[in-house]
């Protein structure tokens, strides 16, 4: 079975595997692969947009396995470990959606022995990196330095868990990178791995199914900008103003030095209203972004591409809005796009929409009655995992909409705090009237006793899932009648 890894470097890297994980959770569809594998690489450990993607990961996991396999709807496509995919079932590494660097806690000069090397060794060193590259601890990442990262990352290519990842690379498994190009850890992160994977000399296992895999990288320019301290303030910050050089000069560099990507996808925004500055640990955790959802997309449109189409030239993208709006509606985006994600998050919302605020109530309706609903919302734990994908106020879906509607460039699709099912679609209304009632929980009553008569499966969870989809569904198609 053919697998994509998706190798998510540093702080944007995995607020866009956020992003994915909603997209697959709505049904999008990823095609040409039957396994989506992420690898977190980021050395901040405590980094609190990557430990929120990993608890939304675990919660996506536990969503899926319960429903078994299949080929469509919510929570279908296979999002697995990187220890879960040995050919007989065991890992030999931690079983983690996370890259481990065994506790990197001191500063980078000790790691590099600074203290040990003679004089005119120092001397190039001090040459190479600031003294604050020096002295900043590893712990929290590479804080914008990439020629701190390139130094650190390099290392783990022999690590245990890079020769277990080629260990169970196979042909016809594909590789996608997402990083910003801006920062340390994925300017750095991105070009490092690619080197090594297309090195024909390498060391990895399986080099030659490595070498020719197709290949696909986002890569995120600037979007977003940084507070500056106040003036003659000491602090320990990352200056935002030096991203676009830094942009710049990374461009040029994979211009000139890098090669075996098949598809190369860039994503930018100009920068709205300063986020706070922080460095690392779990005080970095920035409100999604419109960015990381269409740089998600990347990812999909990636597989899309048949074999034969990926190989040869590379291929480059760049994304566009229908008009440079600050409120991003389904309208905004192309035809493709909208085609390919638009009824899916319509229905999710539609479904958290009425789980979270109507389905209690429904404890005498026939859906809920054939598989005792109430008893297994009480008492099964994988509702509860449902209620904290959700709901959960760090990395719910719910907050997930929230934040995506809290920058100067919203993504409005959806109207979050609408009540009525006829409104909550910002792009397409439901005209009601006296002999029209449009979408209300009657209606979903209806449609999910009628789901239920076709589901032969006495699972709780399993059933109301299928339920679900086949009354968004129709609701979408007769009532909202989205195109």
């Amino acid at each position: 079975m053919a697998k994509l890894f998706v190798f998510g470097i540093g702080g944007t890297g995995s607020r866009v595997i956020r992003s994915l994980v909603m997209l697959m959770a709505a049904g999008v569809k990823i095609q040409n692969c039957d396994k989506i594998v992420p690898i977190i690489i980021d050395p901040d450990t405590q980094n609190g947009d990557m430990n929120r993607t990993v608890e939304l990961l675990k919660t996506y996991k536990h969503l899926h396995d319960g429903l078994g396999r299949r080929e469509e709807g919510f929570f279908h496509t296979d999002i697995s470990t990187l220890s879960s995919i040995a050919g007989d079932g065991t890992g030999k590494i931690r079983d983690s959606f996370v890259y481990d660097f065994g506790g990197i806690n001191k500063p980078f000069k000790d790691h590099v022995g600074y203290n040990q090397l003679d004089i005119d060794s120092q001397a190039l060193v001090d040459l190479l990196f600031t003294p604050e590259n020096l002295s900043n601890s590893l712990d929290v990442g590479f804080r914008g330095s990439p020629n701190v990262g390139s130094v650190v990352l390099n290392e783990i290519i022999d690590s245990p868990e890079m020769r277990f990842f080629a260990s169970n690379f196979q042909a016809g498994d594909r590789i996608f990178f997402v990083s910003s190009i801006f920062g340390g850890t994925g300017a750095a992160g991105f070009p490092l791995l690619l080197k090594n994977f297309k090195d024909v000399h390498t060391t990895l296992p399986n080099a030659a199914s490595l070498n020719s895999a197709l290949t696909g990288a986002m890569v995120v320019l600037p979007y977003f900008s940084l507070e500056q301290p106040a003036a003659g303030v000491q602090a320990d910050f990352i200056d935002s103003n030096a991203f676009t050089t830094k942009a710049k000069d990374a461009l040029s560099y994979y211009q000139h030095h890098l090669g075996g990507v098949n598809a190369v996808y860039y994503m930018g925004d100009t920068p709205d209203k300063p986020l706070e500055n922080n460095p690392g640990r779990a005080s970095q955790k920035n409100d999604a972004h419109l960015v990381e959802l269409l740089s998600a997309l990347a990812i999909v449109d990636f597989m899309d591409y048949s074999d034969n189409e990926l190989s040869g030239a590379e291929v480059y993208h760049e994304f566009g809005l229908r008009e440079d709006v600050s409120h991003v509606q389904f309208s905004h985006l192309d035809q493709e796009t909208r085609d390919r994600v638009a009824k899916q998050l319509i229905r999710f919302h539609y479904f958290e929409r009425y789980y979270t605020a109507h389905m209690p109530d429904d404890a005498q309706a026939a859906y809920a009655k054939g598989v005792d609903l109430t008893s297994a919302l009480r008492n099964e734990p994988i509702f509860k995992e449902l209620n904290k994908f959700l709901t959960h106020p760090d990395f719910g879906y719910q907050t997930w909409l929230k934040e995506l509607n809290r920058k100067d460039r919203t993504f409005a699709a959806l109207n979050i705090n609408e009540t009525d099912f006829n409104r909550m679609v910002a792009d397409k209304q439901i005209e009601t009237g006296f002999l029209n009632k449009g979408i209300h929980q009657g209606a979903f009553v209806k449609e999910l006793n009628r789901a239920s008569e076709s589901i032969s499966d006495r699972d709780a969870y399993k059933a109301t899932i299928k339920a679900f989809e086949a009354a968004t569904e129709a609701l979408v198609d007769s009532k909202l009648k989205y195109a």
